[in-house]
């Protein structure tokens, strides 16, 4: 394609990044799409040291109501759904902490409540509506209220979840 070509291309057609939007701009009409991990994270959720969460390939499907208190230490790939809270609880000597520590590959399905200096295994399954108070070893999934423990993880529980 030759410059003259390109350069009206680029009059007609556009895309850039403004502030926490993407502008599509077409024959001078500009569409905004506010971009999901900046706005609706930040205003619908309060969770400490974001920027690091998405570093580590954290992710929020519905962030809504969502909290992570900001000693909390969150693996790769965690999967974190709606109105979950991570916070502060008993202090745990062994870990030298009160905040939860969170494995890679972990699901915490929504309104899970997890709190205290308790550890969380890698690929473990935290299931809708649990208290976990206690720590979870890897591969295992939790539920209920305190949570206990219902299975073995398959590969299937923690795989990428499309929403």
């Amino acid at each position: 394609m030759n410059y003259k070509c390109k350069k009206i291309l680029k009059k007609i057609i556009s895309l850039y990044r403004d502030q926490d939007h993407l502008v599509f701009v077409l024959f001078g009409i500009k569409i905004k799409f506010t971009l999901f991990t900046s706005n609706r994270l930040q205003t619908n959720c309060c969770i400490a040291n974001l920027e690091k969460h998405l570093e580590n390939h954290t992710f929020f499907p519905h962030p809504v109501g969502i909290c992570i208190c900001p000693d909390a230490v969150i693996g790769k790939g965690v999967h974190i759904f709606q109105n979950v809270t991570i916070g502060m609880g008993k202090y745990n000597p062994e870990l030298k902490t009160a905040a939860p520590i969170i494995g890679d590959k972990v699901v915490i399905w929504a309104n899970a409540t997890v709190c205290g200096g308790i550890k969380v295994g890698d690929n473990s399954v935290i299931g809708a509506n649990s208290v976990v108070i206690r720590d979870v070893p890897p591969n295992t999934v939790v539920a209920g209220n305190p949570a206990r423990f219902i299975r073995q993880s398959t590969p299937q529980d923690y795989r990428q979840i499309d929403c």
